[in-house]
């Protein structure tokens, strides 16, 4: 009997080896943990192949939203749409607009402000930002216990 891999519980799935390249865009591989097919669009996220992938349908037909989500409660606080804007400028103008109201990286602040349009490489700055931003008490490592 197979253990549980390091996808099940970080739902976090690695190609092994090289993707291949589809004809509808996406990149298709293994997992190199549970050994499933992988399917990505970005290359950056991973999901299981054999099934229906709703994150991706949300992205590609729902069009492009500013969320801001209370990470302590695991809840979104709000959704603003932006494909009436104009040009990214704009967009990043409504997203100071957005930290400013909403007190997003102040001290303290819960909230976090993420983008559904943002490219790979932009989803990971943010990640990266945020994890510099947040105090270190605030962060889990792997000794940490949760009360």
């Amino acid at each position: 009997m197979k253990a549980l891999t390091q996808c099940w519980f970080t739902r976090m799935h690695v190609p092994e080896g090289r993707a291949q390249r589809e004809d509808d865009g996406s990149h298709t591989g293994w997992c190199r943990h549970c050994e499933r097919p992988i399917v990505s669009w970005d290359k950056a996220r991973w999901f299981l192949a054999d099934g229906f992938n709703v994150t991706h349908l949300a992205e590609t037909v729902g069009g492009r939203f500013l969320f801001v989500v209370d990470i302590a409660e695991e809840a979104m606080i709000a959704r603003y749409p932006v494909q009436d804007l104009p040009d990214e400028a704009a967009i990043e103008a409504l997203k100071a607009d957005l930290r400013e109201r909403h007190g997003i990286g102040q001290p303290g602040c819960a909230l976090e402000l993420h983008d559904s349009g943002a490219s790979p490489s932009a989803r990971r700055k943010d990640a990266a930002r945020r994890a510099r931003r947040s105090p270190p008490t605030a962060r889990a490592s792997r000794l940490s216990a949760s009360f």
